[in-house]
């Protein structure tokens, strides 16, 4: 990993060619990038992403290469700010940047805004998918599943044995169940956004709902999106995210997706909805046990810092067995969902 140097706004705004004044004063701090907030000159605002690392594992270059052809491609939908500008890596930028659309609104209430997002989602998943070759550099599996299980495994096999034992025993048997379901042909590939917690989400004035982090979109199934977007580990992730959501809003969810897309599109998914629910739960949980198990989580917990507190608060739920069992009671049991109830 290149570790991001302290970025002046002097130094951002010469690398952008444009007055300091039109920068914010400091950046809205993320996890993956900051955000500078720059005047457009003409009454509109734009947003300054600087990254600090690759989700992916990629170089400087490369990543930004992927984040810039993310947000090129989900434009399309009409729900994702629109890519202006690149800034190159360079010393001072060792990342790079890209310049979007600054989007204003308000963080997702739940349960009512679901719908929206379903909605927003949909637009990305209703584009067009180009032939395997124009797929690059964005990910294109030809084993999704095998994929997204390889994620789970790599992020679990240094700790395994540093897990809760009731944990681990769940972990194990969803892996080799979802192994197991593990479709005999590729579910139909889209562009699916592949971070789509709430908390990656805007509401505008109107209602409508856009998301913000493009940055490791993969072809997959949108069932991927879908789970993201309304699983127990997502709903509960970002603080600014308030209320929460029941049977009866997943359901919601799921259907005001359904009745968005291209019908043929929603019976592609359908099959693949629960066994997506699974893997994507997978991921989630698997890297929070990894965390977990890596970092001293009650040290975090007791932390003055609110920020480290609250991260460690939701991990230690994300890693609590009996919150586990209630999540794969979704897909898994006597009230678990049927894959025609969300999606008809």
């Amino acid at each position: 990993m290149v570790d991001q140097p302290f970025l002046s706004r002097a130094s951002l705004a010469t690398a952008l060619g444009v007055p300091v004044e039109r920068l914010a004063v400091a950046p809205l701090p993320g996890r993956v990038h900051d955000h500078w907030r720059l005047d457009a000159g003409d009454g509109g605002a734009l947003m300054v992403r600087v990254p600090k690392l690759s989700h992916l594992g990629l170089s400087p270059r490369a990543a930004l290469t992927y984040e810039a052809e993310a947000f090129r491609r989900a434009a399309a939908g009409g729900t994702t700010p629109r890519l202006h500008a690149i800034l190159r890596v360079r010393p001072d930028l060792p990342w790079g940047a890209l310049v979007v659309d600054a989007v204003e609104g308000r963080a997702p209430v739940l349960p009512d805004d679901l719908p929206a997002l379903a909605r927003s989602l949909a637009g990305v998943h209703a584009l067009p998918t180009p032939p395997p070759a124009r797929r690059r550099p964005l990910l294109d599996p030809g084993d999704p599943v095998g994929y997204l299980l390889g994620v789970v495994r790599d992020q679990l096999d240094a700790v395994g044995d540093r897990l809760v034992p009731a944990a681990r025993r769940l972990l194990e048997e969803e892996t080799a169940a979802a192994a197991a379901g593990r479709p005999e042909q590729r579910p139909e590939p889209r562009l699916a956004l592949a971070d789509t917690h709430p908390g990656n989400f805007l509401i505008r004035p109107d209602g409508t709902a856009v998301m913000l982090d493009v940055e490791r979109p993969v072809y997959d199934s949108p069932a991927v999106d879908l789970a993201h977007a309304s699983l127990p580990t997502s709903l509960r992730w970002d603080p600014r995210v308030t209320g929460d959501a029941g049977r009866a809003d997943i359901v919601r969810f799921h259907r005001a997706w359904a009745m968005t897309v291209p019908r043929d599109l929603a019976d592609a998914v359908r099959p693949h909805i629960l066994g997506y629910r699974r893997l994507v739960w997978l991921r989630t949980t698997s890297w929070a046990c990894a965390w977990a198990a890596r970092n001293d989580l009650a040290a975090a917990l007791a932390s003055p810092e609110p920020a480290t507190a609250g991260l460690a608060r939701r991990l230690a739920r994300f890693v609590d067995p009996a919150m586990m069992e209630a999540a794969r009671g979704q897909w898994a049991g006597t009230d678990a969902f049927t894959a025609e109830e969300l999606i008809p």
